[in-house]
């Protein structure tokens, strides 16, 4: 039985966008989401929010099925943390959009890396993002990924 295609939608956190990226944003999610045939959304459910929990809601509201991985515990290791839920979302897409902001929103007041140490390329710069890692993962299964730039301004 064919279960249709799952999109695993993960991305930057809500902190990371400006108002204007975050419509950028989920205009892409919308556009990624909206294809025809059966499409199930596989996502993080981000303590953060931004992309993923961007994603579930806008999957729910056009009526696709989602496959949610929650991190039990809010650390790299231990337990259910990112880490293992990365690799479950890793694992169960068939293919995997990584959105991520182009750059910093000017009130950022977190921690700004140079680079996204994941992708560790300067020539595609973006924010850090553990999506990265996520989708690195995904193409080591034989899976394809494909990142998407969101300007927040």
């Amino acid at each position: 039985m064919n279960n249709g295609l799952k999109l695993g939608i993960i991305g930057n956190g809500a902190d990371k966008f400006t108002p204007i990226g975050e419509k950028r944003a989920k205009i892409k999610i919308y556009e990624l989401i909206s294809i025809p045939g059966k499409v199930t959304v596989v996502s993080g459910h981000s303590p953060l929010g931004g992309i993923d929990i961007w994603a579930e809601e806008i999957a729910r509201e056009i009526g696709l099925r989602t496959e949610i991985f929650i991190p039990e515990v809010h650390s790299w290791n231990g337990g259910y943390g990112y880490k293992l839920r990365n690799l479950d979302i890793a694992k169960t897409s068939d293919f995997v959009h990584v959105i991520v902001a182009r750059n910093y929103p000017v009130d950022y007041t977190g921690r700004r890396f140079n680079i996204c140490y994941h992708c560790g390329n300067t020539q595609l710069y973006h924010v850090k993002s553990g999506a990265c890692w996520t989708a690195k993962e995904a193409i080591k299964l034989g899976k394809d990924a494909k990142w998407w730039f969101i300007n927040n301004d």
